[in-house]
């Protein structure tokens, strides 16, 4: 009698979770967004004769379900604890842990995006650079400085290499020695604005502006969180969110900053180089300069020399830029992901004598496609 009762309990338990869960996914209103997956969630489709018979429509309608399930990011983080403490498997859909730093897995070099990129620059430095210092370096991933795991890599010296082979009339500045895990976020890709003195130092010793860069002593660091890097975002790993930290001092507070619109011109913000409305929403980082824009332009009045520096930047370059604004009177960031370089003449007017900088991430590199 007692078994039959078990038995009894645990189907009426099962039952009500599942007609529960139904329910509640009937009742509860659909989410447009996931905050943790920094994407759009699917909505219902539209319910017509022809779609019900078309399989498309089945489809949309699976990935809606999906989308909309209740408590689904708490199943997201059971199922990210049960690979890693009950599978002990050594990742969770592409990302893996170390000492409580989240990592993605980059398994392929490819040589061919990397020399893509590298005639992308060769490109513009021979036309509309071409009476322009020019200097490029590189970004490494975190990963680079884990390259004692099992856990696969990039090539980075095999990037290296070709980058500095084939890059032509631009000097290479190497700021790895700068860098360490240390610099870069827990659980995001992005490195500490806080933590990059050392390197915006040697880039602007390298440019000879090093007189020039604000020593970290007249910043003011402000910290918001809780900040859930991209990482911690997708993997639904156990780690706790951190702090974001941007730092201020009479150069930027000063400086005036205007963004590409949609129609081709150069719309000044509202809210300077710190975008502080961004923190919550998809992406926290996009606090520096507004997240991505194609062509960022920056006026620092109080800057203690007249020259233009133009930066051909990723998503890191968001937050590097503003340490520049107490050496150089402007500031020009372009995004190649964004800005056609074909056309880049058209919007910009590159200053003879002026400093460029080439700076991307090894990410992007490895998938230099993206830029045009």
């Amino acid at each position: 009698m007692m078994k039959k009762a078990r038995y009894i309990l645990i189907v009426a338990v099962f039952a009500l979770l599942i007609f529960g869960l139904g329910a509640a996914q009937l009742i509860l209103p659909d989410k447009a967004v996931s905050d943790a997956e920094r994407r759009e969630l699917k909505q219902l489709p539209e319910v017509s004769a022809k779609a019900v018979f078309n399989r498309e429509f089945s489809d949309e309608l699976e990935s809606y379900f999906l989308d909309q399930f209740p408590m689904r990011e708490g199943f997201r983080k059971t199922n990210a604890l049960f690979r890693f403490y009950g599978l002990w498997q050594l990742d969770s859909k592409g990302y893996w842990m170390r000492d409580g730093i989240i990592f993605k897995t980059e398994t392929k070099t490819d040589e061919t995006q990397i020399r893509y990129a590298a005639r992308l620059y060769n490109s513009l430095i021979s036309t509309v650079l071409a009476d322009c210092n020019v200097y490029f370096s590189v970004v490494p991933d975190k990963s680079y400085f884990t390259q004692d795991t099992i856990y696969p890599h990039l090539d980075y010296d095999r990037l290296l290499d070709i980058m500095k082979s084939d890059v032509q009339g631009a000097q290479y500045i190497d700021i790895l020695d700068t860098l360490d895990l240390s610099k870069y976020y827990r659980t995001d890709t992005h490195w500490l604005q806080a933590r990059l003195f050392d390197t915006v130092q040697k880039l602007g010793n390298a440019m000879g502006m090093g007189e020039y860069i604000t020593p970290e002593g007249e910043y003011t660091p402000h910290e918001l969180s809780p900040f859930y890097g991209v990482y911690l975002q997708q993997a639904a790993m156990p780690v706790k969110p951190e702090s974001l930290t941007y730092l201020t001092s009479p150069y930027t507070d000063a400086a005036k900053v205007s963004c590409m619109s949609s129609s081709g011109v150069l719309q000044e913000s509202d809210e300077g180089i710190y975008t502080l409305s961004k923190f919550e929403g998809m992406d926290g980082y996009d606090v520096f300069l507004g997240g991505t824009q194609s062509i960022i332009e920056i006026q620092c009045p109080n800057a203690r020399t007249d020259r233009e520096l133009y930066i051909f930047r990723d998503s890191f370059g968001s937050s590097l830029a503003p340490l520049f604004t107490g050496a150089y009177a402007k500031i020009t960031v372009i995004d190649l992901r964004y800005a056609a370089s074909s056309y880049l003449g058209n919007y910009v007017t590159f200053k003879p004598g002026s400093d460029v900088l080439f700076i991307n991430s090894t990410l992007v590199l490895n998938t230099a496609m993206i830029m045009r």
